[in-house]
């Protein structure tokens, strides 16, 4: 360790005067910045010391939210800028960017030279030991440092090791494997290949460190106005703009790699086989892929090329990911490869067969077609979920359904005109919610549509990751009185962005951007004048959710724009629904039941997974500690087989004859649909209550 500590005061000296940014184009983009957000942002940021202490925590978290890469010495140098930031931005100096910069670099060198001494040689893993994780202070010294990264390397080595069993399908038991030697030695070279990649990934060339580190802080004095501000330049914009391409075979999702080298799904093409499966979410880590009964782990895959020939291409082939969510679960999920056309349907519906017909409809998302053909944008984006929707129901009507659930879980938003036209399926005339701008003119936004498609008893359900758009539905409908929300309280996001060039003048067409803001300029309130913002939508009954923790919501950002009230529209609700009896009925089943007693102690375990935990470093205590975790998800994942429940989910007629007559792959698929539908327990409960209604 002493031999570390040197190494580590030779990197500082060598790098503590690391080349800094000119200032001079940075300063100015960001005297700009808080010019454009002054003029077209809903609620104007006023710069004064809390907001410039707000800039400069969001900044050190960019940086180091870990404290792993800066230590008290350095943030002994960068704490007196807390309160100054809002005089840098106001066009007095201009050093807290540079110095802080150059601050990150020296760390990142540091820990790079540290990583590499460390995982040379094996560690001694016979001594107990143990991790106090997150990290609440930065390292005292260069030897608390140094010992702060031997501490993590072990743990990283461990964990590494207590994969590699599981994926082999061995039990991950106290005794040290036989082959541990072999195992720790992979584990090491893995590691540091992963750490190396991460450090060199943030270091890149000089230039493109400090473009970087720009663009970053940039981004941080418009997440002060508020979390969906974000600034763009010409690339973001473009990435943000993309359209997926549908001319090759694809298992309907994009990856990207994050900043630890592993390849993280980034997008969900909506109507894909990923999409439809309603089992993987932007952020999951790609660990396995098998194809043509060929099964690879992803780390060892080095070609990109390779990966993407096996999650697309022009072969239809069957098709199995493995991934690891955030919350650390690890699950395996069967995709079909397919095209995805624009005439195609997207939504799914199934019948929920059992004591009575249970319509059931899946949107993960709203979305839009754009009419390539038009030619005025009044006639742009009039084609989209709503109309898919609609299309299902019309088809679940034909099975003779007495009621239907919506499923909005993990629903993050989207297009909010098809909010409105989903929500306007189901009233029949009136107000569906307000819009306010920085003004505080309010505007009235009316069901598009005349009429109704289906007027039976509805449910919706949302959880913590329901949001926007899909809580703008939920608000409508529970409002009206026209369905019954069902699940956890959503995410709380009631405004609506739009991305501009970075102009403080009027856009001009015949000027070439190479910055853009994405701004929010609107709130939206429900039909009773409040608001979705902060709060979400609080179901009527109230099921355990994984996402009921306020670290996932909207609210726990410091920079999240409060609540408030508008005017209440002018609308007829319906009669009220039987809410309270219904309650009483699902609060009783879910006392006694395993698995959402399992959810509600998985939800607990993670928010203290969260704010900390001590993790041992000595094999068989690390071992009992693993096989804890991984058994808590075994016990929440836990399959019945179908028809131990109240129902069967199967095709609606339509599908079912369409079925009849494809491949045997797309029916061996649309079968593992129908199991995964069957063995939902929270879909489970909301179909008993269903049959709970009375009348039902």
């Amino acid at each position: 360790m002493k031999r570390i500590c040197q190494l580590l005061l030779l990197v500082s000296s060598l790098y503590v005067h690391a080349q800094q940014t000119d200032p001079g184009a940075l300063k100015q983009k960001a005297f700009t910045l808080c010019r454009f957000l002054e003029k077209n942002h809903y609620q104007p940021l006023t710069w004064n010391d809390s907001s410039s202490a707000m800039l400069f925590t969001k900044w050190m978290d960019e940086l180091d939210e870990e404290k792993i890469f800066l230590t008290q010495a350095d943030m002994a140098i960068l704490t007196p800028f807390k309160t100054k930031l809002d005089e840098e931005l106001a066009g007095k100096g201009w050093e807290f960017f540079n110095r802080s910069t150059a601050l990150y670099k020296t760390g990142l060198l540091r820990a790079d030279s540290l990583v590499q001494a460390l995982l040379a040689n094996p560690f001694d893993f016979s001594k107990p030991d143990d991790i106090a994780w997150p990290c609440t202070s930065y390292a005292l010294n260069n030897a608390d440092f140094a010992l702060r990264w031997q501490k993590m390397m072990k743990w990283r080595v461990l964990e590494n090791i207590a994969s590699v069993v599981k994926m082999d399908a061995k039990p991950v038991k106290e005794i040290i494997p036989a082959e541990f030697s072999k195992l720790e030695k992979e584990a090491r070279e893995k590691v540091l290949k992963k750490e190396r990649y991460y450090i060199s990934n943030r270091l890149k060339t000089p230039q493109r460190f400090a473009e970087d580190m720009s663009e970053e802080y940039l981004n941080s004095i418009a997440w002060c106005y508020d979390p969906h501000t974000n600034y763009m330049n010409t690339g973001r914009k473009k990435e943000f703009d993309a359209l997926v391409s549908a001319s090759e075979y694809s298992a309907g999702f994009e990856l990207e790699k994050n900043e630890k080298g592993d390849k993280a799904i980034s997008y969900l093409q909506p109507g894909g086989s990923a999409w439809r499966s309603g089992q993987l979410h932007t952020g999951d880590l790609l660990l396995k892929v098998k194809s043509n009964g060929v099964e690879k782990i992803v780390a060892d895959i080095d070609d990109d090329d390779e990966l993407e020939d096996m999650l697309g291409g022009t072969s239809q082939a069957e098709l199995e990911v493995t991934v690891r969510t955030a919350a650390g679960e690890e699950k395996t999920v069967k995709l079909s490869k397919e095209k995805i056309t624009a005439e195609e349907s997207v939504v799914k519906s199934y019948v929920l067969r059992g004591a009575k017909n249970i319509g059931y409809i899946n949107l993960p998302g709203f979305y839009s077609r754009e009419d390539e053909s038009a030619t005025d944008e009044s006639q742009l984006k009039y084609d989209g979920c709503a109309n898919d929707v609609s299309k299902e129901i019309v088809k679940l009507k034909r099975d003779t359904i007495t009621g239907l659930i919506l499923d909005l879980r993990n629903n993050g938003g989207g297009s909010m005109w098809e909010a409105m036209q989903l929500a306007g399926i189901f009233i029949d005339i009136g107000p569906v919610a307000s819009s306010k701008d920085k003004e505080g003119k309010v505007h009235f936004l009316k069901d598009p549509n005349r009429g109704t498609i289906y007027d039976g008893p509805l449910l919706v359900l949302i959880n913590g990751a329901s949001a926007s758009a899909s809580e703008f539905v939920s608000a409508v409908l529970q409002d009206y009185h026209r369905a019954i929300v069902v699940g956890g309280t959503s995410y709380g996001k009631g405004t609506a962005q739009v991305v501009l060039p970075m102009d403080t003048l009027a856009p001009s067409a015949s000027k070439a951007y190479t910055d853009f803001v994405k701004v929010t300029q609107d709130k939206f309130y429900r039909v009773d004048g409040s608001t979705t913002q902060w709060k979400g939508v609080i179901p009527d009954i109230e099921l355990p959710d994984l996402y009921a923790d306020e670290s996932y919501k909207e609210r726990f950002n410091a920079s999240a724009l409060r609540p408030d009230n508008s005017k209440t529209g002018i609308y007829q609700a319906l009669a009220p629904l039987p809410i309270e009896a219904l309650k009483i009925k699902s609060e009783q089943r879910i006392a006694g039941d395993a698995y959402f007693k399992n959810i509600n102690d998985l939800a607990r375990w993670m928010k203290e997974y969260r704010t900390g935990r001590v993790i041992p470093l000595q094999w068989n205590s690390y071992a009992v500690h693993y096989a804890r975790i991984m058994e808590m998800f075994k016990k929440l994942n836990r399959e019945e087989q179908p028809g131990d429940g109240p129902f069967a989910a199967v095709n609606n007629g339509f599908d079912k004859k369409k079925f009849e007559v494809s491949t045997s792959h797309s029916r061996d698929i649309n079968n593992s649909y129908l199991q995964q539908v069957t063995k939902d327990r929270v879909l489970r409960e909301a179909y008993l209550v269903m049959l709970d209604w009375p009348g039902q």
